[in-house]
C-alpha cells in the first residue's frame, strides 16, 4: 500500500525530489500537527506555506474579522472577504490550494484555559500574534509541555524571529515582563512586505524542525532590518533565575502519545496543571488603560454632533492626518501634548473629542487629558478603522468637521 495517494504524490513532487526531504520527510510533514496562533500579517504566509508544503494537520486560531486595513499585508484575504472571520477564510484558502490536508479554524482568542489543551495537541506552535501577553501564554504552556514554538514579531520596517525548544532559553529569559508603551502595527504601521518575509522565515524554521533539521535555528534571535535588507543574529542564553524555565518543576508525565514524528517525542503534561500555572496571564484580564469616556462610533458621532463648542482632536501624526482625517486639530502624542492642547483650549470644562487610527492612542490621550484636569473627554472606540466601516457615520460626521 502506498504512503501517499496519487494526488498527494503529484502535489508534493518537488519536495520529494529534495535530498533533505524525500519520501520520509514528506511523511513527517503529513503526520505533523501544527498550531498557528493568529491569522494576520504573520499568520497568512505561515499558514499558506505550511499548508502548501503538506503539513497534514493545522489548527488556525484567530478571533478577528477581516477589515480593509488588513489587506495591504494579509495576503490570503481579498476585498470581498471584509467582515468575515480570518481563521475561517484562511482555512478555506489553504484547503483550496491543498485538498489533502486538514485545517481546523478556531474562531476564538487564546486564553489560559484553552492554551494547555491546544499546545498538548500540537507538535510545534507558531506565534503569529501581535502582543506580548499571548506570547507569554504560549511560552509558559510550551515550557511546561516541552513543546517547541516559533516566535516572530514585526513593526515598521523591522522584525525578529526565534525558535524556542526545551533545550534553549525560553521567551521569559529574554522578556521576563510584559513591556509597556510598546507600539503595535495599528499605531506605528508596518511595511507590507515585512510580515510576509518574517512569516515565511517562521514557516521555513517550522519545516526544518519537522524534518529533523532544526538545530541550526535553535538558541538564536534573528533580527531583520528592512531599511538595509540585513539580518543579524543574537545568541540567547538561559536565565538561571527565569520564573518559568528555571524555577518551575517539570509537570508529571502523562500517557505516551503515538510516535508520529520519528525525530521528536515531547512529554505529555497535565492540561489542568498548565492552566493553573499560567492562569495569571489570561489575556482577557489585561487592561492597559481605564478606557473612561470611550464611545462607540455611532455614539461618538451623535454626541459630537449634538455638543456645542466641542473640540475635535486627532492624536495621530501630522502625516497620517494629512493622508485622511475627519476634521479637527492634529496634536500628536509627545512631550508637549498637554502644552499644545492647553494653548488651544484653556477652558478645562470644554468638551473634547479625541480620535486616532485604532483607538489605542486616543485612550492614552484621554487619560492624559483627564490627569491634566480636563473633565469632559471622549474617545472614539476602535478609531477611524472602525468608523470608516460605517458609511452613514462618515457622511454624518462630515457635516461637523471643524
Amino acid at each position: 500500500m502506498s504512503i501517499f495517494s496519487s494526488g498527494e504524490w503529484q502535489q508534493y513532487q518537488r519536495h520529494v525530489q529534495l535530498h533533505g526531504v524525500g519520501v520520509t520527510g514528506q511523511q513527517r510533514l503529513k503526520n505533523a500537527r501544527v498550531l498557528i496562533v493568529g491569522a494576520g500579517g504573520l499568520g497568512c504566509p505561515v499558514a499558506q506555506y505550511l499548508g502548501a508544503a503538506g503539513v497534514g494537520h493545522i489548527t488556525l486560531m484567530d478571533n478577528d474579522l477581516i477589515t480593509q486595513s488588513n489587506l495591504h499585508r494579509q495576503v490570503l484575504f481579498g476585498y470581498n472577504d471584509i467582515g468575515q472571520a480570518k481563521a475561517q477564510v484562511a482555512a478555506n484558502r489553504l484547503m483550496a490550494n491543498n485538498p489533502f490536508i486538514e485545517v481546523q479554524a478556531t474562531i476564538d482568542h487564546l486564553s489560559a484555559h484553552k492554551v494547555a489543551e491546544l499546545v498538548a495537541g500540537a507538535d510545534i506552535v507558531l506565534d503569529c500574534s501581535d502582543n506580548f501577553a499571548t506570547r507569554l501564554l504560549i511560552n509558559d504552556a510550551c515550557v511546561h509541555q516541552k513543546r517547541p514554538w516559533v516566535y516572530a514579531s514585526v513593526l515598521g520596517f523591522s522584525g525578529q524571529v526565534a525558535l524556542f525548544t526545551p533545550k534553549t532559553a525560553c521567551f521569559r529569559c529574554v522578556f521576563p515582563e510584559i513591556p509597556v508603551d510598546v507600539p503595535d502595527c495599528n499605531a506605528a504601521g508596518v511595511l507590507s512586505t515585512v510580515p510576509g518575509l518574517l512569516g515565511t522565515l517562521q514557516a521555513n524554521t517550522c519545516l526544518h524542525f519537522l524534518l529533523g533539521a532544526g538545530e541550526a535555528y535553535e538558541g538564536n534571535l534573528q533580527l531583520y532590518d528592512g531599511t538595509r535588507n540585513q539580518f543579524r543574529s543574537i545568541a540567547l542564553t538561559k536565565n538561571k533565575q527565569c520564573a518559568c524555565c528555571a524555577s518551575r518543576s517539570p509537570p508529571p508525565e502523562g500517557k505516551a502519545r503515538l510516535k508520529r514524528l520519528s525525530h521528536y517525542q515531547p512529554q505529555q503534561a497535565s492540561s489542568q496543571i498548565v492552566a493553573e500555572a499560567i492562569g495569571s496571564l489570561n489575556l482577557n484580564a489585561i487592561d492597559l488603560s481605564s478606557k473612561d469616556g470611550e464611545l462607540r462610533p455611532d455614539v461618538f458621532v451623535q454626541h459630537l454632533t449634538d455638543t456645542d463648542n466641542a473640540l475635535l482632536l486627532d492624536v495621530r501624526s501630522e502625516s497620517e492626518h494629512q493622508g485622511f482625517n475627519i476634521g479637527g486639530r492634529c496634536i500628536g502624542l509627545d512631550a508637549d501634548f498637554i502644552k499644545a492642547v492647553s494653548e488651544l483650549c484653556a477652558e478645562v470644562n470644554r468638551p473634547i473629542f479625541v480620535y486616532c487610527q485604532s483607538g489605542i492612542r486616543s485612550i492614552k490621550a484621554g487619560d492624559t487629558l483627564r490627569l491634566a484636569g480636563y473633565v469632559e473627554v471622549y474617545t472614539l472606540q476602535g478609531g477611524l478603522g472602525e468608523l470608516l466601516t460605517q458609511e452613514p457615520l462618515i457622511r454624518k460626521i462630515s457635516a461637523v468637521r471643524t
